[in-house]
């Protein structure tokens, strides 16, 4: 090879050494920043905003793409290995989303919920949902009298009948909607929303049934948050019998609270089904629903989530959630 040659390549490479030096320092920036809700997460860390940061671990499996892309850009294998090992932690915590529970038989029973935002969620809407998928129990989270009112007009007690109900003038209403009848029914106190326990005497005899709406977690300080979460996973917990629960739980399944559900015998209605990872909350910004704060429960019923969708009711910040059950 002559001079000019050598001279050309040796340029070359002296020009891509800051642009590989660039890669590589902006990889292990955005991984860094990834690798906070991941240690929030995987150390139960939940202070403050990290309260709020745990919600995305579900979608760090792809944005750990990003910094792998950058370290082959700028030939960092120690950052390739590190971005490639967290996009596997993170698939490995959602892979229960993806895989469905065998053997399901004929269906039982369906479960919705929906948060009606200040009682602003079309009651249309919510009706037409119950009316076209069958819809046996129905959960709703910030119900208003007057919200109640329009439900009862566009004909939602003339499919579920019976009914355990607490509206609120301003946001704090919950209510219980149900096919089977109620034999009876509580609202619990000590927080911020109300919650409704109900005994319903279901298709396979005696179930308790949960609407649930904990408060939410805040920026800095969330003492309720955490004291109600708490309290309603010894509510739960205490409940004897099969038991469903249904509502915006203000809880992802990466959160700490809602793992000490699992552990404690309740599955997730999106796992049981494989339904995949279905984002409920926000809706109406400027960015697509990214978290799932909607939830089916069950314990003990002897049953098995076989589909689980969500549904746009305008007026809400959340999609509603619905989930059919079917015997083991």
């Amino acid at each position: 090879m002559d001079d000019a040659g050598r001279t050309g390549r040796a340029d070359d490479a002296a020009a891509g050494v800051p642009w590989r030096r660039l890669a590589t320092v902006g990889g292990w920036v955005l991984l860094a920043g990834l690798l906070v809700p991941v240690a929030a997460r995987l150390l139960g860390w939940e202070r403050g905003p990290l309260a709020y940061a745990v919600t995305v671990v579900p979608w760090i499996a792809v944005g750990a793409l990003v910094p792998a892309a950058l370290a082959v850009l700028g030939r960092a294998w120690r950052l390739l290995a590190a971005a490639g090992a967290t996009a596997v932690l993170c698939a490995v915590w959602a892979a229960p989303l993806y895989v469905a529970e065998p053997g399901p038989g004929e269906p039982v029973l369906t479960v919705a919920s929906a948060n009606l935002l200040t009682g602003r969620g079309d009651a249309a809407a919510v009706v037409a949902m119950v009316r076209e998928r069958h819809v046996d129990v129905l959960s709703l989270q910030e119900l208003t009298p007057e919200a109640a009112d329009a439900l009862a007009d566009a004909g939602l007690e003339e499919l579920l009948p019976y009914t355990a109900a607490v509206p609120d003038a301003i946001w704090r209403g919950t209510g219980l909607w149900s096919r089977y009848p109620i034999e009876g029914w509580e609202s619990l106190d000590g927080y911020t929303f109300h919650q409704v326990r109900a005994r319903l005497d279901g298709p396979d005899g005696a179930l308790t049934v949960l609407a649930l709406h904990p408060a939410a977690p805040q920026p800095w300080v969330h003492r309720a948050w955490s004291s109600e979460t708490a309290a309603l996973v010894e509510v739960l917990d205490g409940v004897d019998g099969p038991v469903l629960a249904a509502g915006d739980l203000n809880t992802t399944r990466d959160h700490a609270v809602f793992r000490e559900l699992e552990s404690r015998g309740f599955a997730d209605a999106a796992d049981q089904a494989g339904a995949g990872l279905l984002p409920t909350y926000p809706v109406g910004r400027a960015v697509p629903p990214l978290v799932v704060l909607d939830h089916v429960l069950e314990r003990d019923t002897g049953w098995v989530a076989s589909e689980v969708a969500t549904v746009a009711i305008p007026g809400s910040d959340h999609r509603a959630i619905v989930a059919t059950y079917a015997r083991r």
